[in-house]
Formats: structure tokens, C-alpha cells, sequence
């Protein structure tokens, strides 16, 4: 370099330096890549269009060149829609078939492009490089495209050369390849019928479906249909699926589409996980689905990721990093994907302090941040002053279950965890907000709305990661929004949804915590004379009354049913102590079915009494008049009027998931995750004569 080029290189950085540290939050990420580049850590892409790629309304997100400094990891192609994919053939057989022959396998101008691995790289970066720039000393030319058609371009040579490029590009005979969910028909589907659009079903997170092929009249005849065997245990997958193909995650970074007809891989995609990462809520990695909207399926992962692929092809839209701390955090929970935003919480696990929880959005298009809100106030928000001196520092509040959404009042509800240290409430005097609480949150920019908070300073591990289901109730005078929230402490509340105000609370199974719950829907403290040193019996115990396990409503029976655990535990005055099981003592699962705006027990399925295996599966109900639930090994169907069983298979493994229904080439299917395994099961056809209709 010259004296002259050193000196502007410095002047550079100087003012790069400068820039970062005056310019607004939102920029300042902007000037200190420019910062890396100008000092040569940002190789392979020249400043024009790092700077075009940084630009507002870009359909890159660059700040992830901050950790990585590899433009290769960054940048990735946005243009990988099906009719995307056709413009690059159009692109490919007008200017790159006379070498590389019309179809990508190869001739005497230049190599196969099929089936094989890229020489020059295999990242949507560098096939761009080699397309744009060509390669020195060989017949492969530079091809300076417009910029689309050239990103147009790259779609088409991934798709042909993925590992079977007619699954990639098409779907087969009848299938369109054209996947593509519309925010319009995600806010008017109250409950799903054909597709199973979201982890819940809906925004509405009723897991009702109006499907009736399958029914409380031949639901006996159900068989299985296939089974995907995943690597690693436990599977909580909730699939989504659209037009017969299946969306599923396994932790702790992959994302699989399958033939819902037969359980077939389509694609998949896979994202190399930190080895700093050490799980989600529990220690442990778990990925419950994802989310779909447009072209795009959007999921976490166990280092704190958030990732785009194509819904076509698999082939990766953008990718960011949620947290930069995966010893903290970690994403278990499907996002939740509406208007231009994709939304997700984090876990962080309960033994490491610190870490507190956060709901975040990010634009679909692009990856980046639109808003974020902490659960635990810093000083100086409104909240933090129900921490005494720095507790709030400890974390938790996580956020590491699907919420839902209010398209008309655009308000997203989500459910809080629980504050740390766990058990000790005296290292955190206070009521410790947002924890154990619902929040309801302006959808477009995350301003909060309203709060509820279940459980006070809780000392018990009540976490409200429950999911909140949205239900409305016609009335003379009019349409009554409502939030139907069964907690893990015991209490089923009914809340109003524009405002949060506490209507109605009830416990739906045996508790012994508190008095009960005052006017506002607070609990009343138990003298503090009954806790002792050597332990004291509480109901229910720190598994909760319930706990992630999705309940299910059913409108026609206005009904809210649950999968409920009672079961109580011994719990000590020392804060070190955590919970211990009564040794000896059963306890016993069921479904319990509520009046959904009174929490009156309707009818209850009780499963036998048993000492080990304190968790079971969540619910779904159908218009078919079927309740569909897992518990230990054992799938099982009920009758939605009155609980009694009419069917069930062992599955051979734990269920910890809830299962969904959908329609795929004309059939009704039912799937359930159990163990490492998805099974799928459909009435033999022979028998589908005697149900109801499709839908």
C-alpha cells in the first residue's frame, strides 16, 4: 500500500470510529462493519455493494458481519420463490446452456451443475461470485447480470443442484410447487380445516379443527398410516402443514419438509449449532415447530437463532441471531408469523443466573429487528420497582412457548416464566413483574398493552408458559373478547382481552397454596406458620397443575379442555431446597373438560394412578365430536360430550407433544410426535364411507 493509501485508510477508520460512536442505535451497526471492512476484516465483497446490501428496504440484514466477519455466512439469496426459480431457468438456458447444457449436466464448455458439490463453494455468496465474476483461467466467464435476475439465477442452480432436484423444483404429479401462505388467510382462519397453519392451529390457539372425515362413529377404525423415525429423543413437534406437505423441526437446528401422505423427506435444511449452546428450558434441547408465512418457514434453534428457508426448496432466506449468549438463551418454541413480522420468545435454563426473558420481532422479509420486550424491567421501566435492589439482574421470565394472536385488536398475548433464583422469593422481594404473567403486547410494535400476572414473587416454579386461547362469547349485548388461561398454579382465569381485566378464576384441580383468589384475581397468601424447615405438603407441586401441554376449545361445546397433573410435593423454607415428590404416594394424569367461561368441571378422563412420569401430551378436539390426547405411551381418542374413551394405540415412547389433524389428498389424518418418532394414522379407506364430511 502507498504512503497516500494508508493515510486515507486511516482517515477512514477514523471517521468509521467516529461514526459509531454518535450515530443513532440503529446505525451505529452500520458504521462499525464499514469499520471491519475498511480495516480488511470483511474479504470477498467490495464496498458498493456491501453499502447497497446495508441500505434500508434491502432484502439483505448485514449486521451478523459484526461476529462473523464471513460475507459467506451472511448474505443469502432472497429470491428463491418458484417464480423465481423459473425466471432463472429462462436466465440459465439463455446464457449458461451452450456450456453447461440446457438441462445442468454438463458438456464440453463446462461441468455437470447436478447432483454434485459446487467447486467453488457452496454458499449462496459464493455460487453468486462465480457466476458474477467468473473463474480466472478457465472458460467460465464473468456475467454481469442485473442483480435480481442474477439472485434469479443462483435459485435455479441450487435447486437443480440439490440431492434430487426434481423434489426440489417440483412436488410431483398433482402437487403444486408453488408454497405460499398469505397473512389474509392466516387472520381469517379461526379453526383450521385442510392446513395446520400455526403450532395451535390458528392465531386463535383453539386447536379445534372443523374437520369431521374422522369421527366419534368410526374413529375406532383409525390405523396407522407412517411413521418418520427423527435422530434424537424426544420429539414435541407440532407439524405445520400445507397442501399435503409437512413442516418439522428436529432439535437441535433442523428443519425438514415431508410428503404428508407418506412421511418422505422433501428437503431439509440444517444449521450447525454453537458448541456453547446447553439447552432451553429445561437443560435439554427441544424445538416445537415452526412458522409459515408467504414463501418463507421460520424456525429457532438451541443457540439462540432465528432462521428463514424457502418453503419450496429449503434453501436459507436470512438468518439472525436472537441472543449472542447460547450458555443463556435458546429458542424451544415455534414462532408465531403475521403481517411483515415473525415473532419468538427464548428460554433460559432455571440453574444458570442471569439471562433475563424477551419477546422479539423481526422483519419476514429481511431478519431484521423491528422491536423487542424484556420481561424483566432495568432500572428506570415501569416494573422494575417490584425487585428489590439488583435481584432483576438474576433473570428469568422466559418466553419459551408459542402465543397468540388478535388480528382485529392487533394484540399478541404470550405467556411469561418464572423469576430466578426459582424457589428462593427472599433473594427477590417483590412481585417480580412481568414473571409468571400474561402479556399483551402491540402487535406491529410491541408497546405493551396490558399484563395479568397469575402468580406473585412465585417461589413454586408456576411459570406461565401455558398457551393463551382466544375465545369470543355472543351475547345480547354484543361480542365478549375473552383470554380462556389454564395456569400451572391450579386457578383457571378468564380474562378480557382488549383490556386484561380479571372476569372469573377457578381451580381446576386440588390446591392448597392459597385462600383463594381476591376480587382483582390475586391470590391470598397461607400464613407463613405452616412452612416449615423439614418440609410442607403443597398442591399442586412444581410440575403445576398443568404446564406447556396445549389445551384444545371447543366452541360448539363451549368447552376448554385440559391436560391436568395432580399431584402434589413437599416443599422446604430454604430456597437452596427445591421441591422433592411425596416417596410412595401415586399420582394420576387426565383431561378435564371445563365450562369455558365459568371453569365448572364438565367431565374428566382419568388416566391410572402411577409414581413416575409426571408429564403427558397435550389435546385436540375436532368437529367430529373427537378429543384426541397422549399420555406416557398411550394415544388415545375421547368422546367430546362426555370423556368416555373411544379408541387408543400404544405408541411405545413418551408423549410429550400435542397432536394436529389435516387433510392430504382428500384424506383426514392425525399425527402425534412419541419419542423420536412422528406417526401419522388415517382411517383405512375402505371405511371413510361411514364418517361425515371432509370438513
Amino acid at each position: 500500500m502507498t504512503r497516500r493509501g494508508g493515510r486515507v485508510l486511516a482517515a477512514g477508520v477514523l471517521v468509521a470510529a467516529v461514526g459509531a460512536l454518535i450515530v443513532p442505535t440503529h446505525l451505529r451497526w452500520r458504521a462499525h462493519v464499514v469499520l471491519l471492512y475498511l480495516t480488511g476484516q470483511i474479504p470477498d465483497i467490495g464496498l458498493k455493494p456491501l453499502l447497497r446490501y446495508m441500505m434500508p428496504g434491502s432484502d439483505q440484514y448485514l449486521k451478523p458481519l459484526i461476529e462473523t466477519h464471513n460475507p459467506y455466512a451472511v448474505i443469502h439469496n432472497a429470491r428463491t420463490t418458484p417464480a423465481d426459480i423459473e425466471v432463472g431457468a429462462q436466465v440459465f438456458r439463455r446464457d449458461c446452456a451452450s456450456c453447461h447444457a440446457p438441462d445442468g449436466s454438463g458438456g464440453a464448455g463446462g461441468p455437470a451443475l447436478t447432483h454434485g458439490a459446487f467447486r467453488h463453494g457452496a454458499s449462496d455468496w459464493a455460487v453468486y461470485r462465480v457466476v458474477r465474476f467468473g473463474v480466472p483461467n478457465t472458460l467460465m466467464r464473468p456475467h454481469p447480470l442485473p442483480e435480481r435476475e442474477l439472485w434469479q439465477l443462483v435459485a435455479f442452480l441450487r435447486a437443480i443442484n440439490s440431492p434430487d432436484s426434481s423434489e426440489a423444483v417440483g412436488r410431483g404429479p398433482g402437487r403444486s410447487e408453488n408454497v405460499n401462505v398469505p397473512y389474509d388467510e392466516l387472520a381469517a382462519t379461526r379453526e383450521p380445516a385442510g392446513d395446520w397453519l400455526t403450532y395451535s392451529g390458528s392465531y386463535w390457539s383453539s386447536r379445534h379443527s372443523v374437520l369431521s372425515q374422522i369421527n366419534r362413529d368410526n374413529v375406532g377404525g383409525l390405523a396407522l398410516r407412517w411413521i418418520h423415525e427423527f435422530h434424537e429423543p424426544p420429539i414435541e413437534v407440532s407439524p405445520i402443514v400445507r397442501k399435503g406437505i409437512m413442516y418439522v423441526t428436529e432439535p437441535p437446528g433442523r428443519v425438514m419438509a415431508l410428503d404428508a401422505t407418506t412421511g418422505h423427506e422433501i428437503w431439509a435444511y440444517e444449521h450447525t449449532v454453537s458448541h456453547e449452546a446447553v439447552g432451553g428450558e429445561f437443560g435439554a434441547a427441544a424445538n416445537r415447530g415452526v412458522a409459515i408465512l408467504n414463501d418463507k418457514i421460520f424456525f429457532g434453534t438451541v443457540d439462540a437463532h432465528l432462521i428463514a428457508v424457502s418453503a419450496a426448496t429449503g434453501a436459507l432466506q436470512w438468518e439472525t441471531t436472537v441472543a449472542d449468549d447460547p450458555k443463556h438463551y435458546a429458542i424451544s418454541a415455534a414462532p408465531l408469523a403475521y403481517h411483515d413480522l415473525v415473532v419468538t420468545g427464548v428460554a433460559t435454563p432455571d440453574a444458570i443466573p442471569g439471562g433475563r426473558g424477551f419477546i422479539v420481532a423481526y422483519d419476514a422479509n429481511s431478519g431484521k429487528e423491528r422491536w423487542r420486550f424484556a420481561t424483566i424491567p432495568a432500572p428506570g421501566e415501569p416494573g422494575n420497582e417490584t425487585w428489590v435492589g439488583n435481584s432483576w439482574r438474576e433473570g428469568g421470565g422466559p418466553t419459551w412457548l408459542t402465543g397468540s394472536y388478535d388480528p382485529e385488536l392487533d394484540l399478541l398475548i404470550w405467556g411469561v416464566g418464572n423469576p430466578k433464583p426459582v424457589f428462593d422469593r427472599a433473594a427477590r422481594k417483590g412481585d417480580n413483574l412481568y414473571t409468571n404473567s400474561a402479556v399483551a403486547l402491540r402487535g406491529s410494535t410491541g408497546a405493551l398493552v396490558w399484563y395479568f400476572q397469575f402468580t406473585p414473587a412465585d417461589d413454586h416454579d408456576w411459570d406461565a408458559n401455558q398457551i393463551p386461547v382466544l375465545a369470543d362469547r355472543q351475547t345480547p349485548q354484543g361480542t365478549e373478547k375473552r383470554v380462556l388461561w389454564a395456569n400451572r398454579n391450579g386457578f383457571y382465569y378468564v380474562l378480557d382481552r382488549a383490556s386484561g381485566m380479571y372476569l372469573t378464576g377457578a381451580p381446576f384441580v386440588r390446591q392448597t397454596w392459597t385462600d383463594g383468589l381476591d376480587p382483582d384475581g390475586r391470590p391470598r397468601p397461607l400464613s407463613d406458620s405452616s412452612r416449615t424447615r423439614e418440609g410442607f405438603v403443597l398442591y399442586p407441586g412444581s410440575v403445576g397443575a398443568t404446564n406447556w401441554w396445549s389445551p384444545s376449545f371447543d366452541p360448539a361445546l363451549n368447552l376448554l379442555l385440559v391436560p391436568v397433573l395432580e399431584q402434589g410435593m413437599v416443599y422446604f423454607t430454604s430456597g437452596s431446597s427445591p421441591p422433592a415428590l411425596m416417596s410412595g404416594r401415586p399420582f394420576y394424569t387426565a383431561v378435564r373438560a371445563l365450562d369455558a367461561f365459568t371453569g365448572k368441571q364438565i367431565w374428566e378422563y382419568r388416566r391410572p394412578p402411577r409414581q413416575v412420569n409426571n408429564v403427558t401430551g397435550g389435546v385436540l378436539s375436532t368437529n367430529g365430536g373427537v378429543v384426541f390426547g397422549g399420555d406416557q405411551g398411550t394415544f388415545f381418542a375421547l368422546d367430546s360430550r362426555t370423556g368416555r374413551p373411544l379408541w387408543s394405540v400404544e405408541t411405545g415412547d413418551t408423549i410429550r407433544a400435542a397432536p394436529e389433524t389435516f387433510l392430504a389428498e382428500g384424506e383426514q389424518f392425525v399425527a402425534i410426535a412419541a419419542g423420536r418418532n412422528l406417526l401419522t394414522f388415517a382411517l383405512p379407506k375402505a371405511r371413510r364411507a361411514g364418517g361425515g364430511g371432509g370438513s
